[in-house]
């Protein structure tokens, strides 16, 4: 009785990225964004000022910068500690994304690193790349997620001060760091027309900035080796034969902060960021992964027979604080 039980429960949770309703506020507020961005590019090249421009193009960058750097780096995955003053900074970037809270975006990553690939996974390969980027968003959460989310470990981000205070004034902070601020301030400061500046720094920056966003869960499908592709013996050693493939190396060792969301390893710009927040102080601990480590974990695997991203694991436990002695500014490969 109890094993039939037991299997109910397991149909039921394997279905938790399907049947899910569709959330209509949140395709009105996708539908209306996405409009405000296609005049938002239409008044670049019409009406609005170039100083607004270059304006809300910087808020995109801080933006992404926040989701990147801030909420799937350093809180998600831990690559890094930052100070205090850093990791305000990075909230604030992370609000103006308005994709929610840092806590509800690092519950939602971690499940979907635990069951990357399979039917628990919100933002399942099996459905393509149009449903990992968009269409997940849109859908309200499987009653299945909240018992499978009770089964994540949040108590560094319960413990996160800065963290609980933003999901605590959510939003209002989404209100007033998110639009009012950004909307104003072409208006006040260089005689911006409203409409404008709404358009520009709000719809067309939260438009781009959600998508950027978007990519830290479906750039795999993207930068990553093709499903059903088997042209590769081994891909867990892809990264190590031929520095690319980068996803399939975070989902290996998602711990890795020089590992790029956008297919690039230890060149782009938010691992350049946090190489210099190191080198001022801001940022410690960083977390990467050393030739010497590697090799002794694959030859761990060889002499073993255990599973190489066993093996790597293990080498985090000497490897872990291997950037601390390397120069910041100074990307590293691990070959």
């Amino acid at each position: 009785m109890a094993d039939g039980e037991d299997n109910k429960k397991m149909a039921d949770t394997e279905s938790v990225s399907q049947h899910r309703d569709i959330s209509w506020p949140v395709v009105l507020y996708s539908v209306h964004i996405h409009i405000g961005a296609l005049f938002g590019i239409y008044y670049i090249f019409t009406e609005a000022k170039l100083l607004t421009t270059l304006f809300s193009l910087l808020l995109t960058l801080l933006a992404v910068l926040g989701a990147t750097a801030g909420a799937h780096r350093l809180w998600a995955h831990r690559s890094y500690t930052a100070n205090s003053t850093l990791r305000v900074i990075l909230m604030l970037c992370q609000t103006l994304v308005l994709q929610g809270s840092i806590y509800d975006w690092v519950l939602d990553h971690r499940l979907h690193h635990k069951y990357f690939g399979t039917d628990l996974d919100p933002y399942n390969n099996k459905k393509g790349v149009l449903h990992a980027h968009f269409t997940t968003n849109l859908k309200k959460k499987h009653p299945e997620y909240a018992r499978l989310a009770a089964t994540i470990d949040m108590t560094d981000m319960q413990e996160d001060r800065i963290v609980i205070f933003q999901k605590r004034y959510y939003w209002l902070l989404a209100a007033v760091v998110g639009v009012l601020l950004p909307w104003n301030a072409p208006v006040e400061y260089w005689g911006e027309h409203i409409l404008n500046s709404l358009i520009l720094t709000c719809l067309l920056r939260s438009t781009i900035a959600l998508h950027w966003a978007f990519l830290i869960n479906s750039g795999i499908y993207i930068w990553g080796i093709p499903a059903g592709d088997k042209s590769y013996a081994n891909s867990n050693l892809i990264f190590i034969l031929t520095k690319s493939y980068w996803p399939q190396y975070h989902y290996l060792l998602p711990w890795d902060y020089q590992t790029g969301e956008y297919g690039n390893y230890g060149e782009g710009c938010t691992s350049t960021f946090i190489r210099i927040w190191a080198a001022m102080g801001w940022a410690t601990g960083l977390r990467t992964m050393d030739t010497e480590s590697i090799r002794n974990a694959l030859i761990t695997a060889t002499d073993t027979k255990k599973p190489v991203i066993e093996c790597l694991r293990d080498a985090e436990n000497y490897s872990k604080t291997y950037n601390e002695k390397e120069m910041y500014l100074q990307p590293k490969l691990p070959l």
